[in-house]
């Protein structure tokens, strides 16, 4: 009787088990079986290319080294134990690679003979990766070159406001809003014949008028991004630069100055005024 007792609880068990199991993975939870593999050999190293910087790298096994040789590029490869001894399963163990917006998550496992069509280079798709439950008004790299891209490619605009100044002239084209974030579109032009070479470019709010020169505001903005590097103004240059949303009073203005690198080097300064931040397109 406690033998049929006995089979009848562990066929309840096994029962329970194989219902747990059987049943499709709740949300939230990744299972080993459903990574991508990735075989790997002591001949051969994989490169992974990812369209962001790569901020995070986790790989679960000390059998498998990496590095990042570019910001958006990582290198593993594996590597015998001092004993040369290779591994007794053929599993290695998880990789996983984070950038701004999601996370790759791969498969790690060992092939003892090597084969021609072993991956040398995978190019990582974030629409087949975890994306990251980031805030809506933090903006990633590739969110940042994407907006950039978008306003770049309108052509028809009147500058909000314009200055010229020996031969240099300064545009801001248009302002976006995006969240807690605005995009500024500037142009620079040089007519002549030198080249303007860039010692700093700033951002500032200041007093629009200069009572007493004991009581005049400046507050620096530093962008916190920005779409190239222009380091000399030949002819032509457009340029997208991001800075977190101010709100100044109507008694200040945020100004944008210019400098050049000779010593007695053409400095050249563009106000915008508090009503064209207000007005600033929302993106």
């Amino acid at each position: 009787m406690k033998n049929i007792k006995y089979i009848f609880y562990l066929i309840v068990s096994l029962l329970s088990l194989t219902e747990l199991y059987g049943q499709k993975p709740s949300s939230g939870l990744t299972l080993m079986q459903q990574l991508p593999v990735i075989y790997l050999h002591s001949d051969n190293s994989v490169h992974f290319l990812s369209p962001q910087p790569i901020k995070y790298v986790d790989i679960s096994t000390h059998q498998v080294h990496g590095d990042l040789p570019l910001e958006n590029m990582l290198r593993i490869k594996f590597q015998n134990d001092s004993t040369g001894t290779k591994p007794a399963d053929n599993e290695l163990g998880t990789l996983t690679i984070v950038a701004e917006d999601f996370i790759a998550q791969y498969r790690l496992c060992y092939l003892d003979l090597f084969q021609e069509n072993l991956p040398s280079l995978i190019e990582i798709d974030p629409l087949l990766c975890q994306p990251l439950n980031t805030s809506g008004d933090i903006l990633s790299e590739m969110n940042k070159k994407e907006i950039s891209i978008n306003i770049l490619s309108k052509r028809n605009y009147k500058p909000i406001v314009q200055k010229k100044d020996f031969g240099i002239s300064v545009s801001v084209n248009q302002i976006y809003s995006v969240g807690d974030y605005m995009f500024l579109d500037i142009s620079f032009s040089n007519a002549t014949k030198l080249s303007y070479d860039i010692d700093e470019f700033r951002i500032f709010i200041e007093d629009k008028k200069i009572l007493k020169t004991s009581n005049f505001q400046s507050l620096e903005i530093t962008p916190i991004w920005k779409f190239k590097e222009i380091s000399s103004i030949k002819s032509k240059q457009r340029n997208i630069y991001v800075i977190k949303k101010v709100i100044f009073p109507n008694n200040k203005v945020l100004k944008i100055s210019l400098s050049e690198k000779q010593i007695s080097g053409r400095m050249i300064d563009v106000k915008v005024d508090f009503k064209d931040i207000l007005n600033a397109q929302t993106i």
